[in-house]
């Protein structure tokens, strides 16, 4: 790794982690004042009708998928004209499926809306107003897929990181303003929202057009590379759509066997785990690119270099945010929520349980989409992990509780990660031994070297207060150590101490001669 894409990488490491914590705060302190501007009826009422349109997200996440990984495919290759063509592709078929989106939803959607949802007769007119809002909304979105891969392909995680918190604010504003408003609150929150979709599609056009110089718009069209993106979205929603089917299985489930705590449990888990996904995908995306390019350009070294290393950086970054939260979940949840169901704790540890090893994988799945070999991939992993729907059921049909079933999916996920690592090294050459000795027990050790303190003293200490500040302190500078001293090799703790941002702070701490 280079002197160069190193620092490109801490840097945009640095935006995504100031991006992350501003928007997570500012979007729990909206969630809280949406609920109590519109109150429950008209919330309720917006995630039914909005979730017409919003059921087709897998469909543009797959999309997504395709067009960041042949704009940095592309861009790692140094093809200018391919890199544009490519480009100019993702632009039309990403405005050709808007259409399409927009023309079934005002007829089939639509029609859906007002025959077959249940909607008090005062707030029929709203509710297809925040319908055709919503289907705005989700237009201007996909529209946004190109030119936002572009910026992560160009790894401008600045203008990403800035535009994200600028998004954010200005949602937090105009919902405030809404709060003060005469106006019917569930359209005027649904323009608003619409409204600021709009606003960040101007900008990140704009910053496509005059700032990435190398990438612009061209009048092109080619057929086959319609069927690429469209093979490529195929096998990338395998995997997706096996998660998602799970997920609302398990809702089912737990509805049909267990009791309706559980299920709120499940969601108050589910809202816990999404504050770690938005940390592990923030920083995923400071790495993607350089995985992504050094294979097309053909640099194995760089490219399996990365691989070994990311896969520590992702799984001690994930342990540094996730051992102070566990630590004083307890205490966490009461501060935001006041009262929770009972089995939210538990469930949190054994998602958690499943997510880490989606976590250190995440650069064997990028480097998969690196290839774009995904038809064995994403076959294999789907199958394993749909496994868990039947084991769901029959766990809690033979008397099994809510927490068993959340845990042998966590179990199938690990089986997930051995079976993807041996494929890797069919995939790609990666040695299953020096993967287990410089990652795996790299891993092994620094969690046990991290965890017993901290939480010994988070037995020790009543107080939550004084226990949630030294916890979390103890947990940050044992994580940090352990993450140095143990969990890299020589060459990448040399290779950290000769980053200039680090050279700068270590040489504060160096004594000055005396004169």
């Amino acid at each position: 790794m280079s002197q160069q894409d190193a620092s490109r990488a801490l840097k945009n490491t640095l935006f995504l982690f100031l991006r992350m914590g501003v928007v997570l705060v500012l979007n729990l302190y909206i969630s809280r004042l949406v609920l109590e501007t519109l109150g429950f009826d008209d919330y309720g009422l917006y995630n039914v009708v909005a979730g017409v349109v919003s059921f087709l997200t897998f469909l543009n996440t797959a999309l997504t998928n395709a067009t960041s990984r042949y704009i940095t495919y592309e861009l790692g290759a140094g093809n200018a004209e391919k890199l544009n063509q490519t480009y100019s592709m993702a632009v039309n078929t990403h405005v050709i499926l808007a259409l399409v989106v927009f023309v079934l939803m005002e007829t089939a959607g639509v029609w859906f809306v007002n025959c077959h949802l249940v909607i008090p007769p005062d707030r029929v007119v709203a509710a297809n107003w925040c319908f055709q809002f919503s289907l705005l909304l989700f237009c201007a979105t996909i529209i946004r897929v190109p030119f936002h891969s572009n910026v992560i392909a160009h790894e401008k995680m600045d203008f990403y990181a800035w535009t994200s918190i600028g998004e954010t604010v200005l949602k937090t504003v105009l919902v405030i303003m809404m709060s003060y408003s005469s106006w019917d609150r569930l359209i005027f929150y649904s323009a608003l929202l619409f409204a600021v979709s709009v606003v960040v599609l101007a900008a990140y056009v704009v910053y496509n057009r005059k700032v990435l110089a190398d990438t612009h718009y061209i009048r092109y069209w080619d057929r086959r590379m319609v069927g690429k993106f469209v093979s490529y979205s195929g096998y990338s929603m395998l995997v997706n759509g096996a998660d998602g089917f799970t997920v609302s299985t398990r809702s089912i489930f737990f509805n049909w066997f267990s009791t309706a705590l559980a299920n709120a449990a499940l969601g108050v888990a589910n809202q816990v785990i999404t504050l770690f996904n938005v940390f592990v995908d923030s920083f995923s995306q400071a790495f993607r690119p350089q995985i992504i390019k050094s294979y097309a350009a053909g640099d194995r070294g760089y490219f399996m270099q990365l691989i070994y290393s990311t896969s520590k950086i992702y799984y001690y970054l994930f342990l540094f945010i996730s051992l102070p939260v566990l630590l004083n979940l307890r205490f966490i949840l009461t501060l935001w929520l006041g009262h929770y169901p009972p089995d939210t704790v538990p469930f949190v540890f054994a998602i958690v349980a499943y997510l880490v090893f989606d976590v250190f994988q995440m650069p064997f799945v990028t480097a998969v989409h690196a290839t774009g070999q995904l038809r064995t991939h994403q076959i294999m992993i789907a199958s394993i992990k749909i496994l868990a729907v039947p084991a769901t059921y029959f766990a809690l049909l033979w008397g099994g509780t809510p927490e068993l079933t959340l845990y042998l999916w966590a179990g199938l996920n690990v089986v997930c990660a051995f079976a993807r690592t041996v494929y890797m090294r069919r995939l790609i050459g990666i040695s299953l031994r020096r993967y287990a000795t410089d990652v795996v027990l790299k891993m092994i050790a620094v969690t046990l070297v991290s965890v017993p303190l901290p939480l010994w003293l988070a037995w020790q200490i009543d107080n939550s207060w004084v226990q949630f500040v030294a916890t979390c302190l103890l947990s940050v500078l044992m994580v940090g150590l352990a993450s140095f001293f143990i969990g890299i090799n020589r060459q990448e703790r040399q290779f950290v101490l000769s980053l200039p941002v680090v050279e700068k702070v270590l040489s504060k701490f160096k004594t000055k001669p005396r004169i």
